[in-house]
Parts: structure tokens; sequence; C-alpha cells
């Protein structure tokens, strides 16, 4: 493993949780990533949004500006038997399904 390679023992992680709303969790990431990191990570964010809406690729691709590549990544994330991105994103949906 790379020196540099994630590990989820970092303090980083224990970081995330000490943040309390959003405007704390934007004004750190940008503390920590750079401007490019933060806007691929929200775009992937975005991208995952419609995919669990049964969005398309073409119109995820004309709202988004992400490649087809991206998109697919995206969605493999989700469709993996683990992923904490889909559940969340699940759990967001059937929120906003009973308001």
């Amino acid at each position: 493993m790379a020196k540099d390679h994630p590990t989820g023992q970092s303090g980083l992680y224990q970081a995330f949780l000490q943040l309390k709303t959003p405007e704390q969790c934007y004004r750190f990431l940008q503390d920590v990533c750079s401007y490019s990191e933060l806007s691929a990570m929200e775009q992937r964010y975005n991208i995952a949004e419609m995919l669990v809406d049964k969005r398309i690729y073409t119109e995820i691709m004309d709202k988004t500006g992400a490649s087809s590549a991206i998109i697919s990544r995206v969605s493999r994330v989700l469709s993996a038997d683990d992923s904490v991105l889909r559940a969340l994103l699940e759990a967001e949906k059937a929120a906003d399904d009973q308001n």
C-alpha cells in the first residue's frame, strides 16, 4: 500500500463527525480540498442523486457536464451491496417522500 493511501485510520474521519451543520462541513472541505477536488465530489454526489432517481445517462451528462465514464463509476459504487452512498440517498429519498 502506498504511504499516502487512505486507511480510514486518520483523524480526518473523526473530524467529520465533529461537524454540526452543512455550512461547517462546506467550510471544512474548503480548508482541506482544492476547488477541483470539492467540485468533483459535488458532481459525483449530484450524479448519484440522479441515478437513484432513475435518470438516464444522457440527461445526467447534460445537467452535470460529467462524462459517461464518471457516471458509470458512480453507478458501480451505488450498485455495490455495501454502498453507504446508496443507503444515505435512499434514506434521504424516503424521508422526502414522507413529507
